[in-house]
């Protein structure tokens, strides 16, 4: 038989043991039976990226061989899950045969991915050559289509053009032919000369 010392400390050694086993699955239970998804559902995992590049430029050339559009943006990242770019305060460049030059401004902008369509959010501002007399339309959600030089928007709009105000609700504008359109809700100031 074992000493009395000795069979203390095995003693001692299966309950610490078993107080560990004990307490590992505790917390194991805890885990597995919290899976509700509550914790989880809150943490998004982030969207795979393809490229991500600084200081972008991309240009879109016209017959003459002189850039027609310029899209410029600090940072711009592309999307895996749908091959669409996600561009930080885009500046596009337009070159208007007829109306001159126009600039389009936003915060985001997001390029389909048949890079048909550029939609820009946030602080969007469309200015065109005041010599042309080309107004300067700001919205939050405008959408440019690259193909055509269309400005589309279904969401509230406000037109300046020299002293003049309009507001209305979706917009429709072709940069090339200098011709706009207000959906609904038009409202304005026309102040005289």
């Amino acid at each position: 038989m074992r000493p009395a010392a000795q069979r203390a400390d095995t003693l001692k050694h299966w309950l610490v043991t078993g107080a560990a086993v004990a307490a590992g699955m505790v917390m194991l239970y805890g885990l597995l039976a919290d899976r509700g998804g509550d914790d989880l559902d809150k943490v998004t995992a982030p969207q795979d990226r393809g490229y991500y590049l600084t200081d972008a430029v991309l240009r879109e050339m016209g017959p003459d061989g002189k850039p027609r559009v310029v899209v410029r943006a600090p940072a711009a990242e592309q999307l895996l899950s749908d091959q669409s770019v996600l561009m930080h305060d885009p500046t596009i460049d337009y070159k208007g045969a007829k109306t001159g030059d126009w600039v389009v401004t936003a915060r985001q902008g997001k390029l389909a991915p048949d890079q048909t369509t550029l939609l820009l959010s946030g602080d969007v501002r469309v200015t065109g050559d005041t010599s042309h007399g080309s107004p300067v339309i700001t919205g939050d959600l405008i959408s440019y289509d690259t193909r055509t030089g269309k400005v589309n928007s279904s969401e509230p709009v406000h037109v300046v053009f020299g002293r003049h105000v309009l507001n209305g609700r979706g917009l429709q504008a072709d940069l090339k032919s200098g011709t706009m359109r207000l959906e609904s809700d038009v409202n304005g100031r026309f102040v005289p000369n």
